[in-house]
């Protein structure tokens, strides 16, 4: 994978930690159903992040090639984030809107500084954002705000799949309203460092499973996941409750799923290796899912951050 986008977000970042004097003081909460998210319709999934405190998680999970030294500085600058996740076919990558507490004016600077990006006025917001036609990404940044958008295009597999982005918008900011989270997903993440919802994850899910020898059928509409931290005063690392939740077309559909469901965990053991299909398998299928209505709610055991980055690489994080 091309790791130059995520060279050009580290040195912005890093810049942005040298510069900033204090943090955010300003308290996020997850999303529900009556907000309006800053981000477009139509990607596979959305994912919300408390970034102070899933640390643990975030350090285990390759954003865009991102390794862990180059992560941290944009962790350390970020109070929350919100990003849009799409399929591998889609023109786009992912798109991200950051909150933290930025030296704009001085990353306005070295952004049109630089020959790689172009300046463009937003049909959408009205506002400035830089794009480089190299690195296919766009980034527009404010005080408290950052906004980035990823397109294909720029790397050998983007060329194998035929992905084309000569009609995209490089436009990072979202249309009006921007997306609303789906019915009851606020209870469902209350109090959560890290929560998201996946629509129509069935395919993928089930290309993952088969891929790692797990003999399981999801026919899900809609996936979510909610993390909590565990307080556990002898584990030498914080680890988190994972709250899953699948959605299916009807109660019947769930009480079904429920019984395959339960079928599957006499065959599949959590115990053994601890490697991608053991933990993964231990994530799913260690306890019985509980039936609600037309939702399979699962709850797993405490979980360490690595091992729950094993459930986040399903969707090619």
């Amino acid at each position: 994978m091309n790791t130059k986008p995520a060279i050009y977000l580290l040195l912005l970042f890093a810049f942005f930690a040298l510069s900033c004097q204090s943090t955010p003081k300003t308290t996020f909460t997850m999303p529900d159903e009556n907000s309006s998210i800053p981000l477009d319709a139509g990607a596979l999934g959305y994912i919300f992040i408390d970034v102070k405190n899933s640390r643990p998680i975030l350090e285990y999970i390759n954003f865009s090639g991102m390794n862990d030294k180059q992560f941290q500085p944009i962790l350390d600058v970020t109070q929350f984030a919100a990003a849009a996740l799409y399929l591998p076919l889609s023109p786009r990558r992912y798109q991200l809107a950051a909150w933290g507490n930025y030296p704009s004016s001085r990353a306005k600077m070295a952004l049109g500084a630089s020959k790689d990006w172009e300046k463009i006025r937003s049909p959408i917001s009205g506002d400035w954002y830089w794009y480089s036609e190299q690195q296919k990404l766009s980034i527009a940044i404010n005080q408290k705000q950052a906004f980035v958008l990823a397109v294909r295009g720029n790397s050998p597999a983007d060329a194998l799949l035929n992905i084309s982005t000569d009609n995209i918008s490089t436009d990072p900011f979202s249309a009006a309203p921007g997306v609303k989270a789906p019915d009851g997903f606020g209870a469902f993440s209350k109090g959560s460092v890290l929560a998201c919802w996946f629509d129509n994850p069935g395919p993928l899910i089930n290309q993952k499973l088969q891929t790692m020898g797990i003999p399981f059928e999801f026919p899900a509409q809609r996936f979510l996941i909610s993390l909590f931290p565990v307080d556990e005063k002898q584990q030498k690392e914080q680890h988190y409750e994972a709250h899953l939740r699948i959605q299916v077309a009807s109660e019947a559909h769930a009480r079904a799923l429920a019984t395959v469901f339960n079928f599957a965990r006499g065959f599949i053991s959590p115990q053994g290796n601890a490697d991608d299909t053991a933990v993964l398998a231990s994530i799913l299928f260690a306890k019985a899912p509980v039936l609600n209505g037309k939702n399979l709610n699962i709850t797993t055991a405490p979980l360490s951050g690595k091992e729950l980055s094993l459930l986040f690489r399903i969707f090619s994080l």
